[in-house]
């Protein structure tokens, strides 16, 4: 059956109204950036699914860790890892939860490690911005903090650090780098490890020549077949379309190309970009082979307006990033988002290993209050 362009319109507004999954709190409190793994090198506990935000006890940042044993039905806290870098107000932010699919220096296999920014709301004359490497040998109950993967050689902030392991076996960190404030407003980097500890070989991954360019929000994982697919978002090249999401991809999860070059854009075939803090994932389906899956935090038409999927898309593309995407229902869907803090601001998705379905964790306000939320929804895709 070939569908005419009015009936694809309607099928996507039909999908996209459908009713969605309930929504459930992950943690009653103020908390943001939240983010979600599922255990696959930890023995016994295979299958565990573990979620982190961060949060403040007053004047402490802190990282929440719960758990889940039922498939993301249900979490319970089971630690709370209070950064001592990050206390008497000095910030916490922008953590990446993430399990070694192999060793690294003396941690084995199954390690979890906590990666997060703290310290960028200390006083100016104080302020050296941090990322803090963490680690659970007991499958996120309780943690030691490894190393700093990178510190601020001045007041200006690094951010958003999120880890892959490479082709090599080397635990690649990337990051946002504001200190380089001569030549760019910001700029992606990365650097690398063979224990955990001594961090090195300090590269750009995504800059500009144009000052006012920012690349920011990146994230990269590894593909089935060995491969490496990076996410992030770049703000001020383009007006209409503002901190459109793009991607690279890499054959050894360290060399991604050209950093000058600012990668392929995500768009539809009929023009939608995703807009700030994308999250990438890979899913066994809704595609035969595969599909990959992109989560922003806003969603705008070709012409800059936005879209009726804005805050309840997920961007899907079954040709590892080839030729236009499409949209897939988000199973929590946010209402008035608009380029801020807290409303669906970087949300995070695990498909499930059969990739029928995908749980999603992400912020909305409740009240007064930005808390955490997750649902599962199917991944059903809109037909093209």
């Amino acid at each position: 059956m070939v569908l005419t362009a009015g009936a694809v319109v309607m099928l996507v507004a039909t999908l996209l109204s459908a009713p969605a999954p309930e929504r459930r709190v992950l943690y009653d409190g103020g908390s943001f950036y939240p983010r979600v793994i599922r255990l696959e090198h930890s023995g016994p506990a295979n299958g565990t699914i573990l979620a982190a935000i961060t949060t403040n006890f007053g004047s402490q940042g802190a990282g929440v860790i719960s758990a889940s044993t039922d498939g993301g039905e249900t979490f319970q806290q089971i630690a709370a890892i209070e950064d001592p870098a990050a206390a008497n107000g000095a910030g916490i932010c922008c953590s990446f939860l993430y399990e070694l699919p192999s060793p690294i220096g003396a941690m084995p296999a199954g390690t979890v490690l906590w990666a997060v920014t703290v310290g960028y709301q200390a006083p100016e004359g104080q302020r050296q911005t941090r990322q803090r490497l963490w680690a659970s040998s007991d499958v996120g109950r309780n943690w030691r903090h490894v190393s700093d993967i990178a510190v601020s050689p001045n007041q200006y902030n690094t951010w958003e650090p999120s880890l892959a392991v490479a082709a090599d076996g080397t635990l690649v960190a990337f990051y946002s780098d504001e200190t380089d404030k001569a030549n760019h407003d910001q700029k992606l980097v990365q650097v690398r490890s063979a224990d955990g500890i001594t961090w090195t070989d300090y590269r750009h991954t995504v800059v500009n020549t144009d000052w006012y360019v920012r690349p920011g929000m990146i994230n990269a994982i590894r593909l089935p077949d060995g491969s490496y697919f990076m996410t992030y978002e770049v703000c001020n090249n383009d007006l209409v379309h503002l901190c459109s999401a793009y991607f690279r991809r890499s054959a050894d999860g360290w060399d991604f190309g050209d950093p000058y070059d600012l990668g392929t854009v995500i768009r539809t075939a009929d023009g939608k970009y995703g807009r700030h803090t994308p999250t990438v994932a890979w899913s066994a389906g809704p595609g035969s082979a595969g599909t990959v899956l992109v989560i922003t935090e806003m969603l705008v038409e070709d012409d800059g307006s936005i879209s009726p999927g804005n805050g309840k898309t997920i961007l899907a593309n079954d040709h590892v990033g080839a030729g236009p995407w499409y949209e897939i229902p988000a199973p929590i869907p946010v209402e008035g988002v608009n380029n801020e803090g807290c409303r669906n601001f970087s949300p995070y998705l695990l498909p499930t290993p059969d990739g029928k379905a995908v749980l999603e964790v992400t912020t909305d306000y409740d009240g007064p209050v930005c808390k955490t939320y997750y649902a599962t929804g199917p991944l059903t895709p809109a037909r093209r």
